[in-house]
């Protein structure tokens, strides 16, 4: 399953060092790669790639997680904010479109499948990104997703 092929876009006018970018995508990726089902054979390696307290905008919802534990206990709850069917996502776009040294605003979109590859959903967000003592982590999410 290819993730990020083609997928390392930066405005024009974005200045983001190439290391910074490279730990951006990889990030973008191990967390992506590590959000699928079965999640308790994922979530950890997904959990790594996160920075708490960690946000979450969507659905009508605004989820504050201060904690690791905090995000396990509800995303080990299927119903919480999964869709019915959903076995994994692959990222379909993601830019950069605002940045600083220690923070970067990722535009994406990403469609969701069922174990047996039907699209579910296409979804569009913003991640935010930053930098904490020397690396990067997802800090918050907002999606339009149902």
């Amino acid at each position: 399953m290819t993730q990020s092929a083609g997928l390392k876009d930066i405005d024009p006018g974005v200045s983001v060092s190439p290391e910074d970018a490279g730990e951006i995508w990889s990030v973008l990726d191990k967390y992506m790669v590590n959000y699928r089902m079965p999640l308790e054979a994922t979530l950890d390696a997904n959990l790594d790639t996160l920075i708490f307290p960690h946000v979450r905008i969507a659905s009508g919802q605004v989820m504050l997680f201060p904690t690791r534990q905090s995000y396990r206990d509800v995303a080990m709850d299927p119903s919480a904010f999964l869709q019915s069917g959903w076995d994994h996502s692959i990222w379909k776009t993601r830019r950069i479109v605002q940045s600083d040294s220690v923070k970067v605003h990722v535009v994406t979109a990403f469609d969701r499948f069922t174990k047996d590859e039907k699209l579910i959903a296409t979804e569009r967000s913003l991640y935010i990104l930053e930098k904490i003592d020397g690396r990067w982590g997802i800090r918050g999410r907002s999606s339009f997703a149902k």
